[in-house]
């Protein structure tokens, strides 16, 4: 480090010891690199806490969002068909599964005979 005092026995200008990369006051203490490190780190190491903090909070409302619907879900279902909606949901289901099975199952002239009976008798009407 270059003394404060010039050769010449004069004080130096300042802009001469910026220009060198001196601090301007003799007493000011430059920053080393392993303080610089640990201030960095402090930094990533808060700026860390604050994104947990905010993934949690989004998560809570990300789940009382859900909840909410669920909620909605299930009242609508029970508003829709009373007591016990999914298990009268799930006969529904049952009922044209097996309808769509017996439809499938019965031959094509069997049901065009029917539908043209039909058809006959509501010409006669």
């Amino acid at each position: 480090m270059q003394s404060s005092i010039n050769r010449d026995g004069r004080l130096p200008d300042p802009d001469e010891l910026i220009a060198e990369g001196e601090p301007t006051f003799a007493d000011a203490a430059l920053e080393t690199a392993r303080e610089k490190a640990d201030q960095d780190l402090n930094a990533l190491q808060q700026e860390l806490r604050l994104l947990k903090a905010r993934i949690g909070v989004l998560r809570e409302d990300a789940e009382a969002a859900l909840k909410a619907k669920a909620a909605s879900v299930d009242a609508s279902a029970h508003a829709q068909l009373g007591s016990y909606p999914w298990a009268k949901l799930t006969a529904a289901i049952c009922a044209t599964f097996i309808a769509a099975r017996l439809v499938r199952n019965v031959p094509l002239g069997v049901m065009f005979a029917g539908y043209a009976g039909h058809l006959s008798q509501a010409r006669r009407r």
